[in-house]
């Protein structure tokens, strides 16, 4: 009962009805319903499930949800979740389905076929010419294979990062900025789950012709990883039109992929896995000597690089052009000089280290309220979760790098209030200054970015790793800019007196929890 079961869960999650699916194999509807219902058998034997299984998973092009579905309802069953193809998927289909599926499961016994490059073969020792080069090198057979379609080259692909080093740099190069495979939504979930479960860091490089809407939709795609401060993108200029697109990926000491597609072509892509140790060597070191000449979109700055980092927050706040701020954390500008000079005082600096920050903070300071004055527009989103932390916790914490410092910095409950109170003044004075407090930043919003309008761009992922990324490329500044106006219209239904209203009453708690601690 249970497997028949199944076929009509299927049949209701992919849409299909009984006569649509009785027509599709050719049987009569009412051998369809006797399946659903539980009144005939649904056995391997017949044809009918497997049948029943290409017919399914040829309704639509399977994406995340649909495998994530599937996923649920093959380990409930017991059944093996780890794909590496769709023929995979409709094995595991068929087992779920049919009555006699572990007969099923005993003819497809799985078979991993994905080599580590370093994995000891039993042919090792048989030939001494493993690892030479030219006609007397030997290919063996494990070291290539073949997969086509975006699913099962995300599978694979998927399985093979399972397998890396944690902290370890993929290297991504597309031939084209028009390649599809790289933005295919199966394809980015393998990613993005490398880059939370293994911390894996990317450098992609993508030969530019002339289509920035494509440059932009890779930009946006992967925002998540660009604003950890986790990937690097670099672009070539002056390719010719391709005939064939090509995206190349290099795991160290794992795996290189060679996937292969047609521009304006029904025909889905291929890819060739490659495993051989000197090809991965070569490959690597053939990304480090071409990324040399490509033009990076970002430069990084750690947080111990001051003088580059002040010099930019300067330019931001103090040099004239409108400015947008998303952020998860609080603007120390809307601090006092005092107040400011206190929190570096309890950091621990005096003498030349205390004098020397507190003139630059008060030079930018100046300059941000000289831009207030002269009717510069600020526009600013903070994190509502980060003001209800503060609030419970009597305290918060903001990036070193805004006290012209290393690391993470714990602001304490008296200067919680300062930069409350300095938001509300803030927000009083100047009728330019605008905030809005977001309920709620996913993971894609997180981090501070500032984004001087037509000039530059500047996040800081200090919660990941501190240090500033930045980019004075027009192309990246579109794509936040962009960004921030969609968030900022889905925000716009507040007031301004709303967000002096809520300051107010987070000021008035955490000036409660002063009287406390008095």
């Amino acid at each position: 009962m249970k497997k028949l079961t199944n076929l009509r869960l299927i049949l209701e999650y992919f849409e299909v009805p009984n006569r649509g699916l009785a027509q599709a194999i050719n049987v009569s509807p009412s051998m369809v319903s006797n399946w659903v219902q539980g009144k005939r058998a649904l056995r391997t034997s017949s044809g009918s499930v497997v049948a029943i299984a290409d017919y399914v998973l040829s309704r639509r092009t399977l994406d995340t949800r649909d495998i994530t579905w599937l996923k649920k309802q093959f380990e409930q069953a017991g059944i093996s979740t780890e794909f590496d193809s769709a023929s995979d998927i409709k094995r595991n289909l068929i087992i779920w389905l049919a009555d006699d599926g572990q007969e099923v499961l005993d003819i497809f016994k799985k078979t991993d076929n994905i080599k580590i490059a370093n994995e000891q073969r039993e042919d090792t020792n048989l030939s001494p010419y493993l690892h030479s080069i030219g006609p007397a090198g030997r290919i063996y057979s494990n070291d290539y294979s073949a997969q086509a379609g975006d699913l099962d080259i995300s599978l694979r692909l998927g399985r093979i990062f399972e397998t890396m080093k944690e902290d370890t740099t993929v290297d991504i190069c597309l031939s084209s900025e028009a390649v599809t495979t790289v933005m295919e939504d199966v394809f980015i979930v393998e990613i993005m789950k490398a880059f939370k479960t293994k911390n894996m860091r990317l450098r992609m490089l993508v030969a530019l012709s002339s289509n920035s809407v494509s440059l932009s939709r890779i930009i946006a795609a992967y925002t998540p990883i660009i604003v950890s401060g986790k990937m690097e993108l670099y672009i070539s200029h002056g390719m010719m039109q391709p005939m064939i697109h090509q995206t190349s990926i290099f795991i160290p000491d794992t795996c290189a992929v060679a996937i292969t597609e047609l521009p304006d072509s029904l025909s889905p892509p291929a890819a060739l896995f490659i495993t051989e140790n000197i090809f991965l060597k070569d490959s690597a070191d053939g990304f480090d000597r071409v990324v040399r000449f490509a033009q990076p979109l970002m430069q990084f700055y750690p947080d111990y690089i001051l003088k580059n980092i002040i010099d930019l927050f300067n330019r931001e706040f103090s040099n004239n052009g409108d400015m947008d701020i998303q952020s998860d954390s609080l603007n120390p500008l809307m601090l006092e000089s005092a107040e400011y000079i206190e929190i570096l005082e309890q950091k621990g600096f005096k003498g030349n280290a205390l004098e020397w920050r507190s003139e630059e903070y008060l030079r930018i300071k100046n300059g941000f309220e000289n831009n207030l004055k002269n009717g510069i527009v600020f526009r600013e989103i903070i994190s509502a979760d980060f003001l209800k932390n503060m609030v419970v916790n009597g305290c918060c914490e903001l990036p070193s790098m805004y006290f012209m410092d290393t690391g993470i910095t714990l602001i304490q409950t008296k200067s919680c209030a300062a930069l409350l109170a300095g938001y509300i003044r803030t927000l009083k004075n100047y009728p330019n200054y605008h905030l809005y407090v977001a309920p709620y930043l996913d993971e894609t919003q997180t981090g501070t970015r500032h984004i001087k309008h037509g000039r530059h761009v500047s996040l800081n992922p200090w919660k990941e790793e501190p240090k500033l990324i930045f980019s004075d490329q027009m192309i990246m500044i579109h794509e936040f800019q962009t960004y921030f106006n969609e968030l900022w219209m889905n925000l716009s239904a507040g007031t301004r007196e709303n967000s002096i209203s809520l300051l107010e009453i987070m000021l008035q708690e955490v000036e409660k929890l002063i009287e406390q601690e008095a």
